[in-house]
């Protein structure tokens, strides 16, 4: 048996090349998943090594009781056995950019002792006199050029780039980091100390021997001293989670890709069983047992698998590195580290899913008789598998009915969100689970409509491709099985994301009715007193009202995040959606708060609050419950009051912080016109920045887009393995009917009609999958904006026409190229060799 399996797999490469090819496409995504995890463990790494490069201790401040300040980092340089010490701390100081408008940046001090600088200089010098910055070297800035960066203070002040410097986490993607003197660091953020003195011990002194000593030096209540061992260590458990939740992330659309190969594999095995049927029953007249059939297609099976998964082993670390290479800007390192772990996981899984996968056609190989297989395959309608088929659906339609009924439930109660969300995956799983079972039961009917439908405009090739796919329902709706999958995961994802884009616009435009906000770019920077003022001055605006937010004390319901507002923009500015109570507009001695705040603390329309410190307290009102969506510059906290009580209710003298002014324009104006007026206007606050309403829209839901072109170009991988699958059904069949196809060719159909009907073939095959995909995605979206849309984060439920217009016609085009190397296959074999055959 073991020559007859190494003569068969010599005899057929090509047949199973294309299950080869799922296979390696399979594992190259588990593989990418599993480096793209190993790369940002040892991307994490490398820049925690850089962070602690020559720390030999850490003096650090807990629970915000001690600052670490001056005085203290003095008394640590004179503790026996220290070599250096320095403090480090970052500043937000936002950079004039090239439009002259300010954009987010962080500085930090330049460390005076080198072996403690947590970066490398990569061009020029670092800076060593007042009014010099070394720059990103990712943001490609060259020296000697201007910057001009605001402090805490609201000042602009001028520098000038010197150098520029390099770390492992450089991508240019995100605030940009600065590198200043330590005294131009204190007058862009004077008075706030620093996060952590970095110390690096003297010859001879060892970590847990400088650390004892700083302890009993300078360790008090509030101030911690490790090793910088420890302090490594922790650094790398505090941000592990992250990475942790990445694995998991690609993990699961890994296993996605996994199961559209294996069902790929499935069915190719399927059609070379049933095409070598004569081939085992003549090893079954010559003594081969049931054992030994279904030993040799396994046998064959792990041979594909095992040289398949090795090149979609090397393909993902290809993979890897490439998508590495473009997210990152160029700007970090390319980790592709290969471990013994993503090795044997990725080859042995593909090796095991492809085993497990042919099971099925093994099995199916050792229940045919001799006789029985000496005749020609067909497959005819069974009605035994077509009466399982039937029940299999039904039970699964009415599950998914079931669940999704009991999830509405749930989440319109709000009584167990875990529970609906639980019911939610049942409900969608047991839909999938249906469609598939009935895919073989549709396929027929389907493509013989479709068949008719396009012979107007095929002619005859048309009713071919729909009599071969309908002649094999089952191989049709396996084929279309695997695009089902890829489709449904990803109409899914398109549905939902649009839905939670729709609920976040509509949700802030039913808030916010201001079309300008002007918000402070240092959050604890307030903006001119005399702003609203003059902004409501200017033609073509209606109204300017402040807000602003504080933590605000609200007496025995304790401390909360609060947000004031002058009462009169209430219902002209600012809407929120009230729950009960009234809120179109508020006045000294009112207080709205919000769901959150309510279901915490029993508060609601009619009750008091005595507010503010104990010696004076103010008494509030409440007059409303309302459901806030966090819009920037227009966040109305956990509870909103008038600006009048920001003084009284603000704890320990705190300042407020998010300043914002919202505009609000007549009903004649135009906001392309008005803009240069406000912009004008603001010329005399430099830390403002203007957002109109769509601007800030967009701000919103950029992060959805960019999670929905990520998970697009996750599940575009499964896509095209069902797409592998459909071209090696294709050419599966095509050797199955090369007697046929020549036989038609005698009877007058030419090579192109030959290559039409393929391609026919393939675009119902795809037409089957794509629609079925579709209806399970969108109909599992329509369950979800149902279940999780709640007032704060609504999800409405909408179609994305063009998003779905584009996957459906993605598949129909991807459909004849699946068909093209078939089809020339088909055309090239001669009519005297195809007769030939038997």
């Amino acid at each position: 048996m073991l020559r007859v399996l190494l003569a068969g797999l010599r005899a057929r490469p090509l047949r199973l090349l294309l299950s080869a090819v799922a296979v390696a496409l399979g594992v190259a995504f588990v593989a990418a998943s599993l480096v793209l995890s190993d790369a940002a463990g040892a991307r994490l790494r490398a820049a925690v090594s850089v962070e602690t490069r020559g720390v030999d201790a850490s003096v650090r401040a807990t629970g915000g009781v001690a600052a670490l300040d001056d005085a203290l980092l003095a008394r640590v340089r004179r503790v026996p056995g220290v070599a250096a010490a320095e403090g480090r701390g970052a500043v937000s100081v936002p950079l004039r950019g090239a439009d002259g408008l300010p954009e987010d940046a962080a500085a930090v001090g330049l460390p005076g002792d080198p072996g403690l600088r947590p970066f490398a200089l990569l061009s020029g010098r670092w800076p060593g006199a007042p009014g010099e910055v070394v720059r990103e070297h990712s943001r490609a800035h060259p020296t000697g050029r201007p910057v001009t960066l605001f402090g805490q203070d609201g000042k602009p002040r001028s520098f000038t780039v010197v150098g520029t410097f390099g770390r492992p986490t450089d991508s240019g993607i995100g605030s940009e980091t600065l590198v200043l003197t330590p005294q131009d660091l204190r007058r862009l953020g004077p008075g706030r100390g620093y996060g952590e003195i970095v110390v690096r011990a003297a010859a001879g002194t060892g970590q847990q021997r400088l650390a004892g000593t700083l302890r009993r030096a300078v360790g008090a209540k509030g101030v911690s001293v490790v090793t910088g061992r420890e302090a490594a260590s922790q650094l790398l458990s505090s941000t592990a989670p992250d990475g942790a939740r990445t694995a998991g992330f690609l993990t699961a659309f890994a296993v996605l890709a996994m199961v559209v190969a294996a069902m790929v594999i499935t069915n190719s095995f399927s059609i070379l069983v049933a095409q070598r049927s004569r081939e085992s029953a003549l090893l079954r007249c010559v003594g081969a047992g049931r054992r030994q059939v279904f030993a040799g297609v396994l046998g064959e099976a792990a041979a594909v698998g095992t040289v398949a998964s090795v090149a979609g082993l090397f393909t993902g670390l290809g993979v890897a590195g490439a998508l590495q290479a473009l997210l990152q800007d160029g700007g970090a390192a390319v980790y592709t580290p290969l471990t013994a772990r993503t090795a044997l996981t990725a080859v042995g899984l593909g090796v095991l899913m492809t085993v497990a996968a042919a099971v099925p056609p093994a099995w199916a190989a050792t229940r045919i008789t001799p006789i029985e297989a000496l005749r020609p395959p067909r497959e005819g309608p069974a009605t035994g598998a077509g009466r399982v088929r039937r029940a299999t659906a039904l039970l699964l339609s009415v599950v998914a009915a079931a669940a999704a009924v009991q999830a509405v439930r749930a989440g319109s109660e709000g009584t167990g969100p875990q529970g609906a969300a639980v019911l939610c995956v049942v409900a969608m799983a047991a839909l999938l689970g249906a469609v598939l079972a009935a895919g073989p039961l549709l396929a027929g009917p389907f493509v013989r409509v479709l068949g008719e439908a396009g012979a107007p405009l095929l002619g005859q090739p048309a009713r071919l491709a729909a009599l071969n796919a309908a002649q094999h329902p089952r191989r049709t709706a396996a084929s279309a099985a695997a695009l089902t999958i890829g489709l449904a995961v990803v109409s899914l994802v398109t549905t939902v994301t649009a839905g939670l884009e729709a609920g976040r616009t509509r949700g802030l435009a039913e808030q916010v009715t201001a079309d300008f906000t002007v918000t402070s770019v240092v959050p604890h920077r307030p903006l001119p007193a005399g702003l609203p003022a003059a902004l409501a001055a200017l033609p073509g605006v209606a109204s300017a009202a402040p807000r602003q937010s504080f933590s605000g004390d609200l007496g025995k319901y304790g401390t909360y995040g609060m947000a004031a507002v002058r009462g009169d923009a209430l219902g002209t500015l600012l809407r929120p959606s009230v729950l009960s109570g009234r809120l179109d507009r508020l006045g000294p001695g009112e207080l709205a708060v919000s769901r959150e705040l309510a279901e915490g603390t029993g508060l609601k329309p009619g009750d008091t609050v005595r507010a503010g410190p104990p010696r004076s307290p103010v008494t509030l009102r409440v007059v409303a419950v309302y459901e806030a969506v966090a819009a920037p510059g227009a966040d109305l906290q956990l509870a909103l009051v008038d600006l009048s009580h920001v003084a009284a209710l603000s704890v320990g003298g705190s300042t407020p912080h998010d300043p914002s002014v919202l505009v609000g324009l007549t009903a004649q104006a135009d906001p392309d016109e008005v803009r240069p007026r406000l912009a004008r206007a603001l010329a005399a606050a430099p830390l403002a920045r203007l957002d109109s309403s769509a601007e800030i829209e967009e701000r919103l839901t950029e992060p959805l887009r960019a999670t929905l072109d990520l998970l697009w170009a996750l599940t575009a991988l499964s896509v095209l393995i069902a797409f592998a699958g459909i071209a090696n059904t294709l050419a599966l069949s095509v050797l199955e009917r090369t007697r046929e196809s020549a036989l038609l060719r005698a009877l007058g159909l030419t090579r192109g009609g030959l290559r039409a009907a393929l391609t026919a073939e393939a675009v119902c095959v795809a037409l089957l999958g794509s629609l079925c995909g579709l209806a399970v995605g969108v109909g599992a979206a329509r369950l979800l904006a149902e279940v999780a849309s709640t007032g704060a984060d609504p999800v409405v439920f909408t179609l994305p026409w063009e998003r779905l217009g584009i996957l459906l016609a993605a598949a129909l085009l991807a459909a004849p190229l699946a068909a093209l190397s078939p089809g020339r296959r088909a055309a090239r074999v001669s009519l005297t060799e195809g007769m030939a055959e038997t």
